[in-house]
């Protein structure tokens, strides 16, 4: 719904006016008192964080965070109104009593259950609020009327013993223990360079994710819960700890994982720093976005890799390619340093690379997400094959020998 659609046909009117009111319900609650109102926020500028905590409902349907400016129609600069039936949270902006258009997409799951405490960040740039949920940055919000304006901050809704704290901060997202950084593994032992050319290397998949179905098991024995399948994953959005300098030529980052049955795109992000803002400097990001043919099926994806250095996105590389991940299925992916760029693996198989922009020794941790699984992000030798002087990881269209 956009409020500001400029002329409409006559016959329109009645049909819009219904619309509005609607839409405007979802706007109202029956307790009008808010259940946080503070009027002393302060001037605002960029950097500053509202972090807004409590619990919601046990009969929870919905609530709203609401960063107001105090004028005679006390306009909502940024409304986040998460909705529990639906599954997805509102951001919008009421100018002189009328909303304007609601934006709901966002990568990040819904993390909000009834009964839990929440954890709500809304950190304040330039260019936009950035908000997170959970220790998790969910989304980003342009600035429809002047930000510098705000001057109270009000929660409404299903929910109790609201607080919030103002600061100014220098990183953003604020985590949660659910949401702090994991180190990842590395396997790196030099004196298990070289294997023999008749031994294919291991893909440690778990037998259960190699299923889209309830495992079948032995007779007598009962079938694994939904639950159990989900803790052998990593969390999304995926953030992994990688220590300075051990991206360097031989060594790979190995990512297993299963794609979802409808997946849309997911990306990697190989960068220097772990926040969301400022923005980190990426040495390498690949973002496979999956296309759908005429008749419905799971097509080729167009893969795009790009770098983020200088304030700025480089040149993007973008092609169509049979990338080997298939909807449901399982994949292993190793993302190769080479002395000259990063090569890319799928289930062994060679795909796409990427000249390197920066020196991928900078990079110090790795960002995924997106409509994948994982179970295992490792960094290890790419490993010599004995006799022929060649890795297992080894571009077929390079004609010599390491």
């Amino acid at each position: 719904m956009n409020c500001c659609c400029g002329k409409r046909k006559r016959g329109e009117e009645g049909t819009y006016k219904r619309f509005m009111n609607e839409e405007a319900s979802f706007y109202e609650y029956a307790d009008a008192v808010p259940k946080y109102f503070n009027d002393q926020i302060g001037q605002i500028s960029e950097g500053i964080s509202f972090t807004v905590t409590g619990y919601l409902a046990v009969n929870c349907e919905r609530f709203s965070i609401n960063l107001v400016h105090n004028n005679e129609t006390r306009d909502v600069a940024l409304h986040i109104n998460p909705r529990l039936p639906q599954n997805y949270i509102v951001r919008n902006t009421k100018v002189q009593d009328i909303w304007g258009s609601e934006e709901v997409s966002s990568a990040l799951p819904f993390l909000l259950s009834r009964g839990d405490k929440f954890f709500i960040q809304v950190l304040v740039t330039d260019a936009c609020y950035m908000i997170s949920v959970n220790g998790q940055h969910f989304a980003t919000y342009t600035h429809r009327i002047p930000y510098r304006d705000v001057r109270i901050l009000e929660v409404k809704g299903d929910v109790g013993n609201v607080e919030m704290q103002r600061t100014l901060v220098l990183s953003y997202p604020q985590r949660l223990p659910q949401s702090e950084v994991k180190n990842i593994e590395l396997h790196i032992d030099n004196d298990g360079n070289e294997i023999d050319s008749s031994v294919e290397e291991t893909v440690k998949i778990p037998h259960e994710w190699c299923l889209i179905s309830a495992p079948i098991t032995q007779s007598g024995s009962s079938p694994k819960s939904t639950n159990s399948l989900n803790d052998l994953a990593l969390t999304l959005p995926y953030y992994g700890a990688l220590p300075p300098n051990s991206l360097v030529e031989g060594r790979c980052l190995k990512i297993e994982g299963r794609v979802r049955l409808l997946p849309h795109s997911f990306y990697i992000n190989l960068q220097k720093g772990q926040d969301i803002w400022p923005h980190p400097l990426i040495a390498f990001h690949l973002n496979p976005r999956f296309t759908k043919a005429s008749s419905g099926a799971i097509g080729k994806a167009v893969v795009c890799r790009n770098a983020w250095l200088d304030g700025g996105w480089a040149q993007e590389e973008r092609s169509e390619l049979d990338t080997n991940f298939r909807p449901g299925r399982t994949f292993s992916l190793a993302i190769v340093c080479t002395k000259t760029a990063y090569e890319v693996y799928v289930n062994r198989i060679f795909m796409t690379d990427f000249k390197y922009k920066v020196s991928p020794g900078l990079v110090d941790a790795v960002y995924i997400q997106g409509d994948v699984k994982l179970w295992n992000v490792t960094l290890e030798q790419n490993p010599l094959i004995k006799g022929k002087n060649v890795r297992v990881y080894h571009n077929p269209l390079d004609t010599f020998e390491f």
